[in-house]
């Protein structure tokens, strides 16, 4: 029987963790031919705005905010080599305490994936 390629899934609530968390796996692997798979939750509206502006404060524009931070997401993929990214589309509900999301449909997406991982000797 033939071996499966493998596939390292990365699952994260924001864009940007990938970056602060798990990119140097994410780029490692990829740079040895493995498949990799970038699945980003929210969409990031509750982060800071262009100019640094925080929630709640004028002049913070959620939909600039999701734009921007889906950019530099994708920017992320690329310098990070990530086989394929998946956004869930859920909208940021921000910190503890803060109204909680809700969810977009979006069944059997994990198991369309099947990430498979293993070691080597």
């Amino acid at each position: 029987m033939a071996e499966r390629p493998l596939t390292l899934m990365a699952v994260h609530a924001h864009p940007d963790d990938e970056a602060t968390s798990t990119g140097g796996v994410l780029a490692r692997y990829a740079a040895e031919g493995i498949t990799t798979v970038l699945v980003t939750c929210t969409d990031g509206r509750c982060g800071d705005g262009p100019g640094g502006v925080k929630p709640g404060d004028p002049g913070h524009d959620p939909a600039a905010v999701v734009a921007m931070r889906q950019a530099e997401l994708e920017a992320s993929c690329a310098v990070l080599k990530v086989s394929r990214l998946e956004t869930l589309g859920y909208a940021d509900s921000g910190m503890m305490g803060w109204p909680p999301t809700t969810s977009p449909a979006r069944s059997g997406r994990r198991r369309s994936r099947r990430p498979r991982v293993g070691s080597r000797s």
